[in-house]
């Protein structure tokens, strides 16, 4: 089975093929070639944009195919650079006849490939996600693609999974397209001809300056280093100094033994770093050397001297695979996310025929989309306009009205019984994130731990003299926990950080980067609200915590004893069960995505859940003042765990999480089998020890 991708909040890892670049018709040989037509750069372009669709049909294949994006952007530096800085020497260098040429190249299909799937979505996809797709393709069509993916791609807890995101590949053409913007300008200030060692200097700074700030900002700022050009310049910059060093040494030296070597070792550093690069490190900086490097070599040697490899890469296949590579990369990114969006995991047949699509649909852009548009004649402003500016306009404006119906749902492709369905629906799996009396943050803020909302069960005066603190996984039991409150007689106030454990001590090695300030912070914050908590009611994910670190368990044990001491009464509940590869959105998404069916997952009680759930209790029957609750029994009885309760009702809003509807009728069928839980029938007659101090708990 081709498995489920791993997605981290920094973003999602997608690379994006570079359009080509100018080329003529004539291949001279190796003597005395230089950038005119190099067959064997379209190999590189087939290597890289292969890596990429194989790397997102499925990453095991090909672990560092994300570098594709890479390969093209040093290739797209050494043919721009070429291209103008031949103008400059010739004197015919037009600011205007540039953008020309790269409409040419870049607008009509990218716009084709926007058009079509921004319609697609509007039929397929659930409407909020039709917006997002429409904020896409606004920012798209204004080659503004990867600011909007950095400043906008939603990373909480329940976003979408951004395999899903439709345009995303979009974000390098972005890059690249403001790269046209900046690029010239800075040739026709600094390029002279054959006297070209200032700027390669200059080239060499802004390399290194941009690799070690993306060394510098990928822990912490993840989206922004991947996205955006100054981290991204590092590569440009690189295909630049070949480029000039082409252009400065027009007649290739060096003998064969030495072009063969220097194209060997480059090919081992690209080919290298497809098998070993890993996505969930942060990238660029110094790990995107190797392959962007090696990339430069590779053509450097082309330039030098015809080798063995350069042959390879010369060979009908590849080339042909490099002319529509544009169009493959162009077309392979929606394709898998609409195929993810409505049927999830991509398996080994249905990546056969994805592939197969993906070719098929670039070979027609190509032939009747790309080769039309470069044919054209016009000049520069009719141009622009027909194959760029008008057409963009009326994708944006369309985009527009979808994103801002008047009236509502005046622009929609379903009807009202469509959005009755839907209504219905979605309350039904409504998650408890979604509530008033839900106080979930990521960043707490101090007034949070004191807003009256987040206090529920029975009435009483004052603060609360119980707690319930976790992440997402203790909100999700908010629901269970109010049924035995009000049947109790106690109240209790939730604070939820998700995707941040329950600790008193340092979190950092247990969370995903990104994260790690607000976690901290958060917790930090929290603390006083437990503090003045008699009971402290203590939920969360943890196996997901523990598979981060074995040291998890010990520092949650710790954290426990520390509030016992402190004479607290500590409630640890059970992780509920997980249903693997459960999409809770699927009967909504059924609605209009065809052939889609949404079966009833029954699966076996996961056995890391069994086993860390076990520790749990076991810990708590050999420790003072806490106690253990686990619903297992309830959730899957007889070891089998299901998604839909007896009634069709949804249990799970996605594959980890209860509805709030599901937590409340698990609450209220506890207390109808055994009535208040041990656990939490003590809390109302439970009393402080004298000996307890805020302090202990610090």
């Amino acid at each position: 089975m081709l498995g489920r991708s791993f997605d981290t909040a920094a973003g999602a890892a997608v690379g994006a093929a570079s359009p080509r670049d100018d080329r003529t018709a004539d291949a001279r040989p190796a003597s005395t070639r230089d950038l005119d037509y190099r067959p064997d750069i379209d190999g590189l372009r087939a290597i890289a944009v292969l890596s990429v669709i194989l790397f997102h049909l499925h990453r095991p294949l090909l672990p560092g195919g994300f570098v594709g994006v890479d390969v093209f952007f040093v290739i797209s530096g050494i043919l721009i650079t070429r291209n103008i800085a031949r103008d400059i020497e010739r004197g015919k260098f037009s600011l205007l006849e540039f953008y020309r040429r790269r409409v040419k190249r870049i607008a009509p299909a990218m716009l084709v490939v926007v058009a079509v799937t921004l319609l697609l979505s509007q039929l397929l996809m659930l409407p909020e996600d039709a917006r997002s797709v429409a904020k896409s393709a606004v920012a798209s069509v204004a080659s503004l693609a990867s600011v909007y993916f950095w400043l906008y791609t939603d990373t909480s807890y329940f976003a979408i999974d951004t395999r899903e995101l439709q345009l995303l590949h979009l974000w390098s053409l972005g890059v690249e397209e403001q790269f046209y913007l900046l690029w010239p300008l800075v040739l026709l200030l600094l390029y002279r001809p054959r006297r070209a060692l200032p700027l390669a200097a200059a080239m060499l700074a802004l390399a290194i300056g941009s690799f070690a700030l993306a060394q510098a900002l990928g822990a912490d700022h993840r989206r922004f280093t991947y996205y955006m050009l100054p981290t991204r310049a590092g590569e440009l910059a690189l295909g630049a100094l070949v480029a000039i060093a082409v252009l400065e040494r027009s007649t290739p030296r060096g003998t064969k033994a030495a072009v063969f070597s220097l194209a060997a070792i480059g090919m081992i550093m690209l080919v290298g770093s497809l098998f070993l690069l890993r996505i969930q490190a942060p990238f660029p900086g110094w790990r995107a050397v190797p392959p962007t490097l090696g990339t430069a070599m590779v053509i450097y040697a082309g330039h030098c001297g015809t080798t063995a490899i350069s042959r390879v890469l010369s060979t009908k296949f590849l080339v042909g695979i490099g002319l529509v590579s544009y169009s493959a990369y162009l077309w392979h990114w929606p394709l898998l996310a609409l195929y993810h969006y409505g049927y999830g995991d991509i398996r080994l047949p249905q990546a056969v025929a994805l592939f197969g699509a993906t070719m098929a649909l670039a070979w027609l852009s190509y032939r009747f989309v790309e080769l039309p548009a470069r044919r054209s004649t016009a000049s520069a402003i009719p141009l622009i306009s027909r194959q760029y500016a008008v057409p963009g306009a009326c994708i944006a404006l369309v985009a527009l009205a979808t994103i801002y119906p008047a009236p509502v749902g005046a622009l929609s492709a379903h009807d009202d019984a469509y959005r009755q369905q839907l209504a219905v629906l979605r309350e039904a799996a409504r998650p408890a994130d979604r509530l008033a009396s839900t106080c979930q943050h990521l960043y707490m803020k101090p007034r949070d731990t004191m807003d009256p909302r987040c206090v529920l069960g029975a009435p009483g005066a004052g603060e609360p003299r119980a707690i319930l603190w976790g992440d997402s996984n203790a909100a999700h039991y908010i629901g269970m926990v109010e049924a035995f409150a009000n049947r109790a007689g106690f109240s209790f106030r939730n604070l939820e950080i998700p995707s941040c454990p329950p600790l008193l001590s340092d979190p950092r090695s247990f969370v995903e980067a990104p994260i790690e300030r607000g976690c901290t912070d958060s917790l930090r914050i929290v603390a006083p609200a437990i503090d003045r908590s008699g009971v402290v009611i203590i939920a969360a994910s943890w196996p997901s915590y523990a598979t981060k670190s074995d040291e998890f368990l010990p520092a949650l044990f710790e954290t426990v004893r520390r509030l016992a001491f402190a004479g607290k009464l500590v409630i640890l509940l059970g992780t509920a069960p997980y249903i693997e590869g459960y999409d809770g959105r699927c009967q909504q998404k059924a609605l209009s995505y065809p052939l889609l069916a949404c079966s009833n997952y029954d699966v076996p009680l996961y056995r890391r859940i069994r086993e860390i759930n076990a520790r749990l209790r076991a810990f708590a029957e050999a420790s003072p003042n806490v106690r253990y609750f686990d619903a297992t029994e309830y959730l899957c009885p007889n070891d089998r765990c299901s998604v839909l309760e007896r009634t069709g009702e949804p249990r799970y809003y996605n594959d980890t999480h209860l509805t709030a509807a599901a937590s409340a009728r698990l609450g209220a069928q506890i207390l109808a089998r055994e009535g208040v839980p041990p656990a939490f029938a003590s809390i109302p007659a439970w009393k402080a020890t004298a000996s307890a101090s805020p302090e202990a708990v610090r």
